[in-house]
């Protein structure tokens, strides 16, 4: 099926429809679609490496789950005449401690991540990365992580404090989000 290009907004039960109808990768930002386009290799290592880092970290540690690319996420911004907001971050971690007793929601959840990882593509333009991370932190995140693929550096961006800029040769840590967790910000770009 092919996404309606009309100018609309939509609900996240219709998003969750449209999603489960067509072939598209979307995003709902403030009640419009979003299509997200396909990713190159490099993008798809990079996210492997963060997704197998972090996952065996959490895993070894119980700490709670890592989520992987294109897990909806309803994140409460916005006012309600602007239409709600489904992100798809590259790599997501949540503590135990929030996660919801019982089985994990089988549609978009509103528990917002602790930490997040967005990998950059070519595609991506400054001002889609930043509005990505501001809708991330206005939520409730407490860390983003920007993996830059062109400049092999990662920003960690934290609310209310300056952005941190890591080199491949720097340890990228997860400070109080993630405690005990650190890597080489060039295992990242291990291939």
């Amino acid at each position: 099926m092919a996404v309606t290009t009309e100018k609309r907004t939509y609900s996240v039960d219709e998003f969750w429809e449209l999603c489960h109808q067509t072939d598209k990768r979307l995003e709902l930002i403030r009640g419009e679609l979003r299509e997200l386009t396909p990713t190159g290799w490099q993008h798809g290592v990079v996210v492997v490496n963060a997704t197998r880092l972090l996952s065996n970290y959490v895993l070894t540690h119980r700490l709670g789950i890592v989520l992987g690319a294109e897990t909806g996420v309803l994140l409460p911004i916005g006012e309600q005449d602007e239409g709600q907001t489904v992100r798809a971050a590259d790599v997501a971690y949540v503590q135990r401690e929030r996660l919801p007793q019982g089985a994990l929601p089988a549609r978009y959840a509103d528990i917002v991540p602790d930490l997040v990882v967005e990998v950059t593509s070519p595609s991506d333009t400054y001002a889609m990365v930043a509005e990505k991370v501001n809708d991330w932190l206005r939520a409730g995140v407490r860390m983003v992580w920007v993996v830059d693929t062109s400049n092999r550096q990662v920003s960690v961006h934290r609310p209310g404090q300056p952005v941190r800029v890591f080199g491949e040769e720097d340890v990228l840590s997860g400070e109080d989000v993630l405690p005990g967790f650190a890597c080489k910000v060039s295992e990242l770009f291990a291939w």
